[in-house]
């Protein structure tokens, strides 16, 4: 019978952006179950230090680190701290991001930008600060979050949708480029997770009932329900799994 191997993730740094609630707090929860040492990103030092707190109350290891994703050098220097603070940084998790409902002709300039940079550009920028390391080690795993909505129109989010199709063409290239050096790169694209914005959405009848009628499961997922798929994709199991989108959706992209 094959020894106990430990946590899945044992051994591992984590660094996991917008990790101060939702869905980043959800992944960065569970990579601490894993076993990995979970370095909580985001422009909010408090609420992340409530989460790195979590972590360590569960007997794992974590630390908060203030990050402006958007801001190269607030990157360069994030990335060195949890270098120095918690070891060199064997997975990211590129989950900050905003959206934003506007009629397509009234999108001003600087809000395309905002959108662009936050959801897409910064996800480049945070790969490319941890990718060399990754690859002079041979081990590397990046997990972009995406969304569905990066792969259908939807009105009102030109900005947001067309940010996360880009992440998706982003993880295809990033995926074939590094893949002989052992770092494997793929996005998690959530459907309606019961975080704050679909929340409000849900609160009024006519909206949820039109929103259920289009997930063959019939309910939108929770936050928690995405840690383990990430987990799956931050951990040496995934190792033949490089460059795809995984849809967690409850069906609603196979449906339309």
């Amino acid at each position: 019978m094959a020894e106990n191997a430990g946590p899945l993730l044992a051994g591992r740094v984590a660094l996991v952006t917008g990790a101060s609630r939702g869905i980043g707090r959800a992944i960065a929860l569970a990579l601490g179950q894993a076993g990995a040492s979970v370095a909580c990103a985001a422009r909010s030092t408090d609420q992340v230090e409530a989460v790195a707190g979590e972590i360590r109350a569960g007997g794992g290891r974590a630390a908060a680190f203030r990050l402006d994703v958007t801001r190269a050098e607030d990157i360069a220097a994030a990335t060195g701290a949890v270098a120095a603070g918690l070891g060199p940084i064997d997975v990211l998790v590129n989950n900050a991001g905003i959206t934003m409902q506007q009629k397509t002709l009234d999108v001003t300039d600087a809000e395309w930008d905002t959108i662009l940079a936050t959801n897409l550009t910064s996800m480049f920028l945070c790969a490319r600060a941890v990718a060399p390391a990754m690859i002079a080690r041979g081990w590397g795993r990046i997990v972009n979050i995406g969304s569905m909505w990066g792969k259908v129109g939807v009105p009102r989010y030109a900005a947001y949708c067309v940010s996360k199709a880009g992440v998706d063409a982003l993880t295809r290239c990033l995926a074939v480029e590094w893949a002989r050096h052992g770092v494997r790169v793929n996005c998690l694209a959530p459907g309606y997770m019961n975080t704050d914005f679909p929340r409000e959405a849900m609160a009024d009848e006519r909206t949820r009932n039109l929103i259920l009628a289009k997930v063959p499961v019939r309910r939108i997922g929770e936050p928690e329900e995405v840690g383990p798929l990430a987990v799956y994709l931050a951990s040496p199991a995934s190792d033949f799994l490089t460059g795809q989108t995984i849809y967690l959706d409850g069906g609603q992209t196979a449906s339309w």
